[in-house]
C-alpha cells in the first residue's frame, strides 16, 4: 500500500506530465508571436503613459485593488479524483500532510502572477511616489505572505458547509489584503496598519476555530478540482484537441431569431450546426464576448491611432485563432458521419461563420476608435481591420485547417 507521501509525489508527477502534454501545443510559434508583438506594444505604451503621471495620481489605490484581486482569488490545487471520495475517506485523519503540500503547491503555482503584477506596477509606483525600486522586494515578500494567508483561510473555509460563507470570506480577505497594502504603500500611521493586522489575526482565529472540528468536504473539493482542470482544458482546447473536455451547453431560446436567416436545406447543415454550437456553448460564445468587450473598452478609452490599431488586429487574430476547435467539435460524433452531404460543406460553413464574426469585430473596433478618437481614426481602424479579417478567414484559416487535418 502506498504511503501518503508516495501518493502525493505520484499525483504531482502525473499533474506536471498532463500540463506539459498540452503546454507544448499552447506555447507554439503563433502564440509566441502574439505575446511578443502584443507584449512589446503594451510595454511601450505603458512606459509612455507612466511618464505622464503626476504625483497626485492614485497609484496606491489602484495597486491595492489590483493586489487584493490577485491575492483573494486563491484556488487550492488538491489533485483529488472522483474515486478518492470512496478510497481515501477512511484515511481522512491521516491526510493532513497531503493537504499541507497541496497548499504549498498552490502557493508556488500562483507566485508567477504575483511577480508579474508587482513588476508591472513598480514603474507607476516609483514615478508617482519617487521611491526606489528596492520596494519591489518588500512588496514581493509582503504579497507572497498575504497569498499564503489567503490560501490558508480559503482552505479552512472549504470545511465550512455554509453556502453563502464563500462570498463573505472572499470579500473579507479582499478588504483586509487591499487595506493593508494601501496603508503600507501610502506610508500610513502605524496605528492604521496595526488595526488591520489585528483584524487579520482575529479573523484567522475565528475561521480556524470554526473549521477545527469539521471534516473534509470531499464533494466540494473534488468539484473544485475538476472545475479548475476543466478551465485549463478549455484553454488548451483552443490549440489542440482535448479528450477530457466537458463543455456546458445552454438552450438560449431567446437567441433563436439569429438563425432565421439560415435557409432550409441539406447544404446548410453545418452552417446551422456550427451556429447553434457557437451560441449554446459557453466556451465559444463567452470567448467571443470577453475578447470583444475587453478590446472594445481599451480602444474606446484610447485616443492613439497606433494603439487602437494594434489592439484591434491582435484581438481579431486571437478570436479567429481560438475558434478553430469549433471545427472539430463534432468530429467524434457518429451521427455527423451519417449525414448525406459532402464533407467540403463542413470547412466552408466554418469559414463563413468565422468571417462573419471577425467582420463584426472589425466594425465594432472601428466604431470604438471613432468614439474614442475621431472619424479619421475610426475609418483607418475599420478599413485595416476589415482587410485583416478577410485575409485571416480567406487565406490563413484554410491553410491552417488543411494543416490540422493533415496532421491528424
Amino acid at each position: 500500500m502506498k504511503t501518503i507521501n508516495e501518493l502525493w509525489k505520484e499525483r504531482v508527477q502525473a499533474y506536471i506530465t498532463e500540463l506539459q502534454k498540452y503546454m507544448k501545443y499552447m506555447f507554439n510559434d503563433h502564440l509566441l508571436f502574439v505575446l511578443i508583438f502584443g507584449g512589446g506594444a503594451a510595454l511601450y505604451y505603458y512606459s509612455q503613459w507612466v511618464k505622464t503621471l503626476p504625483t497626485s495620481f492614485p497609484a496606491a489605490i489602484i495597486m491595492a485593488i489590483l493586489f487584493a484581486i490577485v491575492l483573494s482569488a486563491s484556488p487550492i490545487v488538491t489533485l483529488l479524483k472522483e474515486a478518492d471520495i470512496v478510497f481515501m475517506l477512511p484515511l481522512e485523519t491521516k491526510l493532513k500532510p497531503y493537504f499541507q503540500k497541496a497548499i504549498i503547491l498552490s502557493l508556488f503555482a500562483q507566485i508567477y502572477l504575483i511577480v508579474f503584477v508587482v513588476a508591472a506596477s513598480m514603474p507607476m509606483f516609483v514615478q508617482v511616489t519617487g521611491k526606489s525600486f528596492k520596494w519591489f522586494l518588500y512588496l514581493l515578500l509582503l504579497t507572497v505572505l498575504l497569498k499564503y494567508w489567503n490560501l490558508l483561510i480559503h482552505w479552512w473555509m472549504l470545511k465550512i458547509s455554509s453556502s453563502y460563507s464563500f462570498f463573505f470570506d472572499w470579500l473579507i480577505r479582499f478588504m483586509i489584503s487591499g487595506l493593508l497594502l494601501y496603508f503600507i504603500l501610502n506610508d500610513a500611521s502605524f496605528w492604521f496598519i496595526g488595526a488591520i493586522l489585528f483584524i487579520l489575526a482575529a479573523y484567522s482565529l475565528y475561521v480556524r476555530e470554526a473549521a477545527k472540528n469539521k471534516g473534509i468536504n470531499w464533494e466540494r473539493l473534488i468539484d473544485k478540482e475538476q472545475a479548475r482542470m476543466q478551465a485549463f482544458y478549455h484553454l488548451a482546447n483552443m490549440f489542440t484537441d482535448v479528450p477530457h473536455l466537458k463543455g456546458q451547453v445552454k438552450r438560449r431560446r431567446w437567441l433563436d431569431s439569429l438563425f432565421s436567416s439560415i435557409p432550409y436545406g441539406s447544404e446548410q447543415t453545418y452552417r446551422f450546426l456550427y451556429s447553434r454550437a457557437l451560441i449554446r456553448t459557453n466556451e465559444y460564445s463567452g470567448l467571443i464576448l470577453r475578447l470583444s468587450v475587453i478590446s472594445a473598452l481599451i480602444i474606446l478609452w484610447s485616443d492613439q491611432l497606433y494603439l487602437s490599431l494594434v489592439i484591434s488586429l491582435l484581438f481579431i487574430y486571437l478570436t479567429g485563432f481560438q475558434l478553430f476547435p469549433l471545427l472539430r467539435r463534432y468530429e467524434m460524433k457518429i451521427w455527423t458521419n451519417l449525414y448525406p452531404i459532402a464533407k467540403s460543406q463542413k470547412n466552408s460553413a466554418f469559414l463563413q461563420l468565422l468571417l462573419k464574426i471577425l467582420l463584426f469585430q472589425a466594425i465594432l473596433f472601428g466604431l470604438c476608435a471613432w468614439i474614442g478618437g475621431d472619424i479619421v481614426q475610426g475609418a483607418i481602424v475599420t478599413g485595416i481591420s476589415l482587410i485583416f479579417a478577410i485575409l485571416f478567414a480567406r487565406i490563413y484559416a484554410p491553410t491552417r485547417i488543411k494543416k490540422m487535418f493533415s496532421v491528424s
